[in-house]
């Protein structure tokens, strides 16, 4: 992990990913900086859940990964819990 960008919360798990911003607080609870965000703009059956989303929280919630590294760490770190 990196000191410069410890906050954001995909830097405790493996990935490719670059930062850039400083980390925000998103709608899933962590913290992650704008290039490990995804929005998630709904369906119109629940506004409760529109919003930005850190990566890992997005893909284990809507099954979409941009990095496979990071999903096969995340898969990998499931199978042992």
């Amino acid at each position: 992990m990196t000191t410069e960008h410890a906050d954001c919360y995909i830097e405790q798990f493996h990935h490719r990913l670059p930062h850039r911003d400083a980390a925000e607080v998103r709608h899933c609870g962590h913290a992650a900086c704008a290039p490990h965000t995804l929005t998630y703009y709904g369906t119109g059956d629940d506004p409760e859940a529109e919003g930005d989303y850190c990566m890992v929280c997005f893909g284990q919630l809507f099954g979409a990964w941009p990095d496979k590294t990071l999903r096969a760490d995340v898969a990998a770190r499931n199978a042992t819990d």
